[in-house]
Order: C-alpha cells, then sequence, then structure tokens
C-alpha cells in the first residue's frame, strides 16, 4: 500500500482511498487478498479493465486508466483498405507473409502466451516490410522520389504494429508509458499515411488528372477522424476539470495528441494539396482559368474545413476560446464560402456544362454567378442563424427567385417557364419554415417541370436505339425523369411523412429506375461508361 500510495503521487487517509489509488496505477488487487465481492468482480472483469477511479482524487489531476481500446472502429475506417491494398501491391510475398503471421499470432493468443503473441505481432509487421521493400526496389530506378511513397508503406505498417499493441490489455500494468507513446503514434500517423497510399491507388486506376483532389478528399477524411480532438482511451478525467473541449487543455492532457501534433496535420492538410498540384503543373499554374481556379480551391477548401469545425475543437490548438472570435471566424468562413463558390463556378460549370449554358458574353457569367452566388448566400445565412429573424421568409424568397431566375436564364429557357422557377422558391421557402407536406410537394412539382424541360429540349431530340433492353434514348429519358421526380420528393418525405411505406414506395421506384439507366449504358459500346465503374 505504501508503494500504491507514491506511485499515485500522495497518501490517502483511508482504506478505500489506497485500494482505488492501488488500482488506478497498479492494477486490479490478487483475488486472495480482496474480498467476496472484489473477487466476484474479478470474475466479470477477467481483464482488469473495468473500474471506476478513485474518489477524492486532488482536482484538475488526470490519471492512467487500464481500459480497451476504445478506438478500433475509427482506425479500421483506414487501416483496412490500405492494409488490402499493400497486399495486393506486395503480391504472393506479402500475402503469405500476413496469412502465416496471423496462424502464428492466432495460436500464441490461444494458448494465453502474451509474449510470445505480441513478439509474433512485430516479427509479422517487419517481415513485410521487407517484403514490401523488396518488392519496391523497381520504383528507385524509376525515380527517386518514390522513396516517400515507399517511406509511407513501412510507416502504415508500423502504424498497424501499434494498433496490434494496443490491443493487448496486460501492457497496460507492466508498461502504462508505452501505452500512452504507442496510442499518441498511432493517431499520429494515420491522418498522413493512409491518404497518401490511397491517393497512389486512385491515381493508379482513375489517372493523375486529378491528384490534388483525390488527396485533398482522403486527407479531408483523415483530419475528420484522426485530428479533431479525441480523447485518450487510457486517461481519464478527474472531478473539477471541464469536460468540453477547449483551450484549458495541455500538450499531456486526457486528448490522444497533444497541440503541436494537432497543430502540424493541420498544416500538412492545409498546404499538402496544393503542394501537390504545384509540384505537378508548376509549368502553367495560371495559364487558364480552370487552373487559377484549382488554385483557390485548393487553398480555400481545407482551411474552410477546418474554420467551420472551430466550435467542435478543430483549433484548440492555438490556445484561444472561439466563442469570443465568433464574428471574426464567421466573417473568415464567408470569405473563403465566396472564393469557393467562385472557383466551382469557373471549374466545374463553366468547364463541364459549357455546351448547356445557351446564353452569350457577357451575359453567361451574369446569370452563373446570380444563380450560384444567391444559393451560396442562402446556405451560409443557413449556417449563421439569421433565417429565424423576423421578415427573413420574405429576403430568402426574393434570394431564391433570383437564383432560379439566373439559372433558368443561363439554360436558355424561354420566358414562359420563369414563373415555375420562382413559385419552387416561394415554395421551398413555406416549407423551409413551416414543415407542411403540401409546401414541398408544390415545390418538387415546380422544380420537376424545369428539370423536365431542360431533359426534354437536351436529349429526347436525339435518335438512339439501346441494349439489351429494348428501349430508344427517350424511354431512356422517361426513367431519368422518374428517378430525379423520385430523388427530389425523398427528403421532404422522410422530414415529414409518418408513413413508411410511402417513402419505401418511392426509394423502390428510384433504385428500380437506377438500376434500369446503369444497366442500358453499361451495356453500350466503350466510351460511353466510365471504365473504372464497370
Amino acid at each position: 500500500r505504501a508503494r500504491g500510495r507514491s506511485l499515485c503521487g500522495g497518501s490517502m487517509s483511508s482504506e478505500t482511498q489506497q485500494q482505488g489509488a492501488r488500482r488506478r496505477v497498479i492494477g486490479a488487487p490478487a483475488p486472495s487478498s480482496g474480498s467476496k465481492s472484489e473477487q466476484e468482480a474479478s470474475k466479470d472483469d477477467p481483464d482488469g479493465t473495468l473500474y471506476e477511479p478513485p474518489e477524492n482524487m486532488p482536482e484538475g489531476t488526470i490519471a492512467f486508466r487500464y481500459n480497451k481500446f476504445q478506438h478500433n472502429a475509427r482506425i479500421s475506417c483506414f487501416m483496412l483498405p490500405c492494409m488490402g491494398l499493400l497486399m495486393m501491391y506486395g503480391g504472393k510475398t506479402t500475402t503469405g507473409t500476413v496469412v502465416a503471421g496471423a496462424m502464428v499470432t492466432y495460436m500464441l493468443d490461444f494458448y494465453g502466451w502474451k509474449e510470445g503473441t505480441l513478439i509474433s505481432v512485430w516479427v509479422t509487421v517487419i517481415s513485410c516490410m521487407a517484403t514490401l521493400f523488396l518488392a519496391s526496389m523497381h520504383l528507385f530506378t524509376v525515380s527517386l522520389y518514390n522513396v516517400t511513397l515507399v517511406y509511407n508503406m513501412l510507416a502504415f505498417c508500423a502504424s498497424a504494429g501499434l494498433w496490434g499493441t494496443l490491443q493487448f490489455t496486460s501492457l497496460q500494468r507492466q508498461h502504462p508509458r508505452m501505452v500512452l507513446i504507442c496510442e499518441r503514434l498511432l493517431f499520429a500517423l494515420m491522418p498522413t499515411t493512409p491518404p497518401v497510399l490511397l491517393t497512389w491507388a486512385t491515381v493508379a486506376t482513375a489517372g493523375a488528372g486529378a491528384t490534388h483532389y483525390y488527396l485533398m478528399a482522403y486527407l479531408t477524411l483523415g483530419f475528420l477522424l484522426y485530428v479533431m480532438p479525441v480523447r485518450s482511451s487510457f486517461r481519464v478525467v478527474a472531478k473539477g476539470r471541464s469536460q468540453k473541449m477547449g483551450p484549458a487543455m495541455d500538450e499531456l492532457d486526457e486528448m490522444v495528441m497533444g497541440r503541436s501534433e494537432s497543430a502540424t496535420h493541420c498544416m500538412c492538410f492545409v498546404v499538402f494539396p496544393a503542394l501537390i498540384k504545384t509540384s505537378v503543373h508548376h509549368s502553367h499554374m495560371y495559364s487558364t482559368n480552370d487552373d487559377l481556379a484549382d488554385v483557390i480551391l485548393l487553398h480555400s477548401i481545407p482551411p474552410l474545413i477546418i474554420l467551420s469545425l472551430a466550435h467542435r475543437g478543430s483549433i484548440w490548438w492555438m490556445g484561444f476560446d472561439v466563442s469570443k472570435y465568433r464574428v471574426a471566424v464567421s466573417s473568415a468562413i464567408a470569405v473563403l464560402v465566396l472564393f469557393v463558390t467562385g472557383a466551382i463556378e469557373i471549374r466545374v460549370l463553366f468547364h463541364s456544362f459549357r455546351q448547356y449554358i445557351k446564353v452569350g458574353y457577357p451575359w453567361d457569367y451574369v446569370a452563373v454567378t446570380t444563380g450560384v452566388y444567391s444559393i451560396a448566400v442562402m446556405v451560409l445565412a443557413h449556417f449563421d442563424g439569421a433565417l429565424e429573424a423576423r421578415g427573413m421568409s420574405v429576403v430568402l424568397t426574393l434570394i431564391g427567385a433570383a437564383a432560379a431566375l439566373g439559372i433558368q436564364m443561363a439554360l436558355g429557357m424561354p420566358v414562359y417557364m420563369l414563373p415555375f422557377g420562382c413559385a419552387g422558391a416561394y415554395f421551398c421557402v413555406q416549407f423551409y419554415y413551416k414543415r407542411k407536406l403540401w409546401d414541398y410537394v408544390s415545390f418538387v412539382a415546380t422544380a420537376a417541370m424545369v428539370v423536365f424541360w431542360f431533359i426534354a429540349r437536351s436529349f429526347m431530340f436525339l435518335d438512339f436505339e439501346f441494349d439489351p433492353l429494348p428501349m430508344s434514348l427517350k424511354h431512356v429519358c422517361l426513367v431519368l425523369m422518374a428517378v430525379i421526380l423520385s430523388s427530389l420528393l425523398l427528403p421532404g418525405l422522410v422530414a415529414t411523412s409518418k408513413r413508411p411505406a410511402v417513402v419505401g414506395s418511392v426509394l423502390c421506384l428510384h433504385a428500380v429506375g437506377v438500376c434500369v439507366i446503369e444497366l442500358q449504358l453499361h451495356c453500350q459500346f466503350k466510351g460511353i461508361y466510365t471504365p473504372y465503374l464497370g
């Protein structure tokens, strides 16, 4: 007991406090020295991971606790796909090494040899590193820059070993500090190493034209899963300490990663996509409008995501209270949204849908910009809470009508179609405030008129026959209209309808329509269907 008191950092007056301190640091007491209730509790908890933290701890104390690793589902989101990827890349040698190591590890664990099981895990990991390194020797002859790719492969293998090590609860009693180090190392590797491997696999499948966007997408997922504040599985907050995420957290606090790691990963999230764009397209960075839009998007989207999640602790490492700077954060978000909206207008709308814009220059830019920025203003006002003020329904209706008119004019719709777009904006605003199904059905009816007119004028006049089903392009367009109608109906039905059968019927209609369209497109000549979807 004296040893237990010294490990806990202070003496406790009562017998209960001494037992609590010993359980926290040393582990559960032996069954022979405990009472009958303690022996029964040990039967229910053979691993010794369930316990209550000691009472009357000093205020603000954060102690180590025995516990099972709580973030397996979070880690497996990146771990399992990358494991399969590296096994396919390494071939039979890597796959055989993994299978043999898993079998040996399972047998050692079955017989209860914990030390041997842990050694087997790391021997398997190191063997996989060796096989992957040997399988990658040809990459060095192509370019020395492939060193970074091989490094990420080996670092990922190390993270797999760390993940396996954290599953050993017995290690917590012998080396509690080592357990905390392994947890922090694992979370430090996961946000950046798997995204590199997944980007590499995506480029090998879909081409390198949008490498920077692939990397940004995977880094965004890694940021949300691992860089956002995550509480450690092996630390417990004592009484008197705030449970909320905030600037009061310390470097070695109850969070898995400290300030320096979180700041580093945020910087990588902001810099890496733009760095990839610069390294690949440095010769024509600003030669076209599309290149300029790419640069704006890559520099604006990551900061926008970080600032948008500031209330959830994405910038806790900066050490200030976000609520005190709400106006500054909201202003920065608004500016970034406007930049992203303008870049999307150039990179997506005018790049991919230019043939559908029927208005000549400069009115095409005026119409599209009016529609796109009106939608952006409505989204900003919704998330800022400005739409809750009195009289905002009229303002929102006017903005929605402006967006609808801008989009309709850009598509070259005649005058008699313009009232349908304005009416759709009106009914959508009414549904936003009143949540009545009739308003939403009216919105769907008016919006469907606009969509059906566009499909009829753009595709239905073409003469094309599909196989294997005896359908012409007109029939496929009718199926597409049914799919769009069901897609428009579903959100309102889910939000307001109390009849699951109606929602299920609409979902079935949507699924059947999508299957018919997929079948018809997939069975046509090469080039009409995206290769990586086949």
